[in-house]
């Protein structure tokens, strides 16, 4: 299976238009998100790219991880992560976390951290062969200016159409 992670920025009017704008950006705004735990399954195989919307799929079921963080606060900083391990069949765990802050250092450096202690402690309930090298992080920060935003991270699984 081939899981995109892709991230996406969006300001508007509300919250809620700032969320659907960063769906749009992410490329996945006219699908309807199923919300996954965080479990890759073997065999799977994880591009960061921007995933590709079909046309003819409005309305699809969209199997996702995500993480997304949304604020009004001008000034403020925001951002969303998502850390993955794999092992070498393919399978493997997800973790996302979202940080609101004063500097987009402080922000990138708390999710860096929250993301590889959340890895750690998967993989050790697990019993997997952690190791730090083995994990990987897309995440994104950006300043609220003068409109709401969201920010967010998203693994991409499949779509599906309804019966």
């Amino acid at each position: 299976m081939d899981i995109f992670i892709n991230a996406g920025v969006g300001t508007g009017k509300t919250l809620l238009s700032a969320f659907d704008g960063a769906l749009q950006d992410a490329g996945v705004y006219n699908y309807n998100l199923i919300t996954l735990s965080s479990v890759i399954p073997p065999r799977s195989h994880i591009q960061i790219r921007k995933f590709q919307e079909k046309k003819d799929e409005f309305g699809y079921k969209l199997y996702v991880v995500k993480s997304e963080v949304r604020s009004g606060v001008k000034g403020t900083y925001i951002g969303a992560a998502i850390g993955w391990y794999q092992k070498k069949d393919g399978s493997g765990l997800f973790v996302e976390h979202h940080e609101e802050g004063k500097t987009a250092l402080v922000v990138k450096s708390k999710l860096e951290k929250d993301v590889y202690a959340s890895l750690s402690d998967l993989c050790e309930r697990r019993r997997f062969a952690y190791s730090k090298k083995q994990c990987k992080i897309h995440l994104i920060a950006r300043k609220v200016e003068d409109t709401p935003m969201c920010v967010l991270v998203l693994a991409v699984y499949q779509s599906e159409g309804w019966k």
